[in-house]
């Protein structure tokens, strides 16, 4: 497999100058981001993940957030200065850290937002976590099945939205 990384028009221009196009198996195409390049995003999930099929269902999830960036933070206790999760973040200003924490290793997902900003919500999909009343991450999306990729997306949008009202 060929990655290619540049901006959407750098590969589009690139295609069409090499006589490829995008459904070609050969090449996988990402695009530059203002936030961490696509290769070193699934750099990062190959190396942390476990499965193939939770490593495939992590990248659908990120594929599907447009506009948003994805950041790791830096730790102590990694060889690579990395964190174990990957961070969705707003772009431009923020007021606050990051919307979602996605982790390869056990393709798990937390969200800011708590039972209140889900109680309309009815499916399988949503968990809460075990915290202190008052904790703004309580609802995880396992990202185990297609279905919860999708809830995942629904509610990485409604915590975008919160945290932009706030």
């Amino acid at each position: 497999m060929r990655y290619l990384e540049g901006t959407p028009a750098e590969i589009a221009e690139f295609l069409r100058l090499t006589g490829k196009d995008t459904e070609d198996e050969t090449a996988e195409v990402l695009a530059s981001s203002p936030s961490m390049e696509g290769l070193e995003v699934e750099v990062f999930i190959e190396e942390r993940g476990r499965t193939a099929e939770g490593k495939q269902r992590v990248r659908d999830y990120l594929h599907q957030l447009a506009g948003l960036e994805i950041v790791t933070g830096q730790s102590v206790r990694t060889k690579d200065g990395q964190t174990d999760y990957l961070m969705v973040r707003d772009t431009g200003k923020r007021r606050y850290g990051a919307i979602a924490y996605v982790k390869p290793a056990n393709s798990g997902l937390t969200l800011r937002l708590t039972r209140e900003d889900v109680a309309d919500l009815t499916t399988d999909c949503i968990q809460f976590r075990d915290v202190k009343e008052g904790h703004k991450y309580v609802v995880n999306v396992p990202l185990t099945s297609d279905e919860a990729v999708k809830w995942a997306v629904q509610l990485t949008y409604r915590a975008l939205s919160k945290v932009r009202e706030a």
